[in-house]
């Protein structure tokens, strides 16, 4: 019976060690929500990622990816918002964000990331968009 409970008491912990930060999102969005506008796919495309000649579907993927994501507004996020510092997303995704996004990235794209992402090698919104359309353009062009 101690057993038991005591497996139930871990599995617990671990799953709020787990889980996203609830609080620290609502305060990522209301940051967001305070201080921008929304924009749609189309008008953060065009906006941001057009002029630095991102394909579009790459834009969209990360547009609707990360809001998945993170719970995030992400219609309201910048390239220079960094992924810790301004986003949290360490905080306020899942634990295993990485794995899902290297998946849906295969899945719309048909290119395999599992070996080279590293979110900790990305700073800023930008870093992971240039980085995921990179991906694409290498195996497109090969």
């Amino acid at each position: 019976m101690w057993r038991s409970l005591k497996n139930l008491f871990y599995s617990l912990k671990t799953y709020a060690d787990l889980s996203p930060d609830l609080q620290m999102r609502r305060y990522v969005n209301r940051v967001l929500r305070d201080r921008r506008p929304s924009l749609s796919a189309s008008q953060w495309y065009e906006k941001f990622w057009q002029p630095l000649d991102v394909s579009k579907p790459i834009s969209d993927f990360v547009y609707t990816h990360m809001q998945d994501y993170s719970g995030l507004d992400f219609s309201k996020a910048y390239p220079s918002d960094r992924l810790n510092e301004d986003l949290h997303l360490p905080l306020v995704c899942w634990f295993d964000w990485q794995l899902s996004l290297c998946q849906d990235f295969w899945d719309c794209f048909g290119v395999d990331l599992s070996d080279r992402f590293n979110p900790e090698a990305l700073f800023t919104v930008q870093e992971l968009v240039l980085f995921l359309n990179y991906q694409l353009l290498s195996i497109n062009h090969s």
